[in-house]
């Protein structure tokens, strides 16, 4: 099973179902498990550095150390996709209240076989949710929370995810924080698709729940080792064959982004900009757009 819909929300835009919780201290692990991709542009005056995030991961997991940290330790501004703040919460529960519930009576299980919605009544209790509640949702959110949901039901944390991680490191630190688009841009790549190809994104949300743990240690395996072939296969192909989807929430806005970034690359300064991995990898993606336009763009983990 390759894990299209997981991959497509946890790799992108997961993050903007989370609230602010209190800051825990933060270490440098010792040995770390994991070496993700780093890509880095040095002009002489610009020190820019591109790290592909996951936006949860199990906590127990170590990758914060060795280049990830010497590169935050000399950095003058961190890049997210959104700066994500209380206001910005707020923000994204209002647009999912206004874009993520269905309207005129209609319900979820119109859009799903009845197997499909019976097996969402078995398996959302497990999960924390509840089925009254969540037929209601479009199949767009519907897909997210299941997806969120599942993945922290095996012990994911967004908090300990590579955005909220660094985020919190770099509000200690007193960094300046940017972002790369608006959280009404962000979120609108979701939610802004027919009906129909919003089931379509449940559905393969729902036969990956049948094989959650499998799924997730392949994401981590592949993640952790920064292997680019390997990210690509798993990140990506799957990812293509929504092709609407993957138009929307991927290419277009790496397109967007490749001006934004460019700003970062007239700054005197160090830079670490922190997207979703399947962001910055293959054909289309940030690095090889940044290629394309004549920038030197260096893989350095």
């Amino acid at each position: 099973m390759r894990a299209r819909s997981l991959i497509l929300k946890l790799s992108t835009m997961a993050l903007i179902l989370f609230v602010f919780i209190s800051c825990s201290e933060l270490t440098e692990a010792d040995g770390l498990d994991a070496h993700p991709a780093i890509w880095k542009l040095d002009n002489g005056s610009a020190q820019v550095y591109l790290i592909g995030s996951i936006h949860l991961l199990p906590p127990e997991l170590k990758w914060y150390g060795g280049k990830i940290k010497k590169i935050l330790d000399i950095a003058d501004e961190v890049v997210f996709e959104v700066h994500m703040t209380s206001e910005t919460q707020d923000q994204a529960r209002a647009i999912t209240v206004q874009n993520g519930m269905l309207k005129n009576g209609d319900k979820l299980s119109n859009y799903i076989t009845k197997d499909e919605y019976d097996f969402l009544k078995k398996i959302t209790p497990e999960l924390g949710i509840s089925i009254e509640t969540i037929t209601n949702f479009q199949p767009w959110f519907a897909s997210i929370a299941l997806s969120v949901s599942a993945v922290i039901n095996e012990g994911w944390d967004p908090e300990a995810g590579v955005d909220r991680y660094i985020q919190k490191i770099a509000t200690q630190r007193q960094l300046k924080i940017t972002d790369l688009e608006t959280i009404e841009v962000q979120m609108e790549a979701l939610y802004n698709h027919p009906l129909d190809v919003q089931a379509n994104m449940l559905k393969d949300t729902i036969s990956e729940l049948e094989d959650i743990q499998k799924l997730t240690l392949e994401m981590i395996d592949v993640w952790s080792s920064g292997n680019e072939i390997r990210l690509v296969d798993i990140f990506l192909e799957p990812m293509r064959e929504q092709s609407e989807l993957y138009a929307k929430i991927i290419t277009s806005r790496n397109k967007n982004w490749v001006p934004r970034l460019e700003e970062f690359f007239k700054k005197k300064q160090v830079t670490i900009v922190i997207v979703g991995t399947a962001h910055l990898i293959g054909d289309g993606g940030v690095v090889e757009l940044l290629r394309q336009k004549g920038y030197d763009i260096n893989r350095m983990q």
